[in-house]
């Protein structure tokens, strides 16, 4: 594995996390009724979360701008805030796909650092 595919590896896992998460949340109603109730249970929420933060813990580590780490930090944790209330009140269904949405725009943006030879 090159050093340029070592680098993105968090990158990668962070954007399927985030979008298997968006699938998954959008798609919860219809598959509780067609008998995939399993995929509701909290340990899917938790995992989901859990590979989001090792990825963005991962990219924290380099050497990369404050503001790109403030994003990936303020977005995943306002996704874990959004998924927390989301039973309160429905505009934090809205918001958690929009941190989603956030965390994956963030990983691209990282990739591109990248590719920019920084």
């Amino acid at each position: 594995m090159n050093k340029q595919m070592k680098k993105q590896w968090a990158d990668k896992l962070g954007i399927t996390s985030a979008i298997l998460c968006i699938i998954h949340c959008l798609t919860l109603p219809s598959l509780m009724i067609m008998g995939f109730g399993f995929l509701s249970h909290p340990i899917v929420t938790v995992l989901f979360v859990s590979v989001s933060f090792i990825s963005i813990f991962t990219i924290s580590k380099e050497k990369v701008g404050r503001r790109l780490i403030t994003f990936f930090w303020f977005a995943s944790f306002g996704l874990v805030i959004s998924m927390v209330l989301e039973g309160q009140l429905q505009i934090f269904a809205y918001t958690s796909y929009l941190f989603s949405l956030a965390i994956i725009v963030g990983h691209v943006v990282h990739m591109r650092y990248h590719e920019g030879g920084c």
